[in-house]
């Protein structure tokens, strides 16, 4: 029997979340709008103190626009934006990088109703100079398509998948954000736990992933970036270490007691 698709008519949606960004988000903004799928688009803010609502405002009902003035951290400010998103589908947009045009509808092509998420290559942009550093995920699987969990668990499990290069079920998204500290966590780092459970949670519960073979997500490298900044720090890197590992290991622990539970 042939696999059932998903219907074109869901809706997707892009969710942005910023603060105090006001000079990188527009690219971000842009791109988004620029698809060649139609799509909602969320900005989200919380606790921007730079122009951020003047750089939002600019673009009127071209994109939804939520501020909150007190900044919760970023977990929550993801979860605002995809709990306000409508729909089915979500990409969580960084406000320092970009998608290429055909992003989102390239994702879109590889979901079916047993792909629990897809995910393009992505290249790493030095901000001073425009030129590419480095691509990711090129070689994680041999072509573009929907493929078995198994074919790319070990690269998925060992590295990280940003969500910035990524299209997730908005619900899978919803549940892996709304986890927040997980029940036998001892170690944790700003922002890491969630950017690295969506894509675990997804291959719990669906058998395959979807894959773009083309470096479509643009990650921007420049002072500012949390990440860059952290792996300059040697003991900031230690406990993002620390923390994606407290990920792996309770997907590990998840899936035994999956194993277990189709046992019995």
């Amino acid at each position: 029997m042939p696999e059932k698709q998903i219907s074109p008519e869901k809706q997707i949606s892009i969710v942005i979340p910023t603060f105090n960004r006001a000079d990188m988000l527009p690219k971000a903004i842009d791109c988004s709008l620029a698809q060649t799928m139609p799509c909602e688009v969320l900005v989200v803010d919380h606790g921007s103190t730079d122009a951020t609502p003047e750089v939002a405002a600019a673009y009127g009902d071209k994109i939804t626009y939520i501020r909150r003035e007190k900044d919760f951290g970023p977990h929550f400010c993801w979860l605002e934006g995809v709990l306000h998103a409508n729909g089915d589908y979500v990409h969580l947009q960084y406000d320092d990088d970009w998608i290429h045009p055909t992003f989102i509808k390239k994702c879109f092509a590889v979901m079916a109703d047993d792909v629990g998420f897809s995910f393009s290559g992505a290249e790493v942009i030095d901000d001073k100079t425009g030129r590419q550093m480095m691509t990711q995920f090129l070689e994680w699987l041999p072509d573009t398509g929907a493929f078995e969990n198994r074919l790319a668990e070990e690269k998925i499990v060992g590295s990280l998948i940003s969500p910035g290069a990524a299209l997730f079920r908005r619900q899978v998204l919803i549940d892996a954000l709304y986890q927040g500290r997980l029940p036998l966590q001892q170690s944790e780092y700003h922002g890491v736990g969630p950017d690295i459970f969506a894509s675990l949670l997804s291959m719990l519960r669906y058998p395959k992933v979807g894959f773009v073979k083309e470096p479509l997500a643009s990650f921007r490298a420049h002072d500012g970036s949390i990440t860059i900044d952290a792996f300059k720090d040697q003991a900031k890197k230690a406990s993002i270490a620390a923390a994606y590992n407290e990920v792996r290991r309770y997907y590990v622990e998840l899936k035994a007691m999956q194993s277990v539970r189709g046992a019995q």
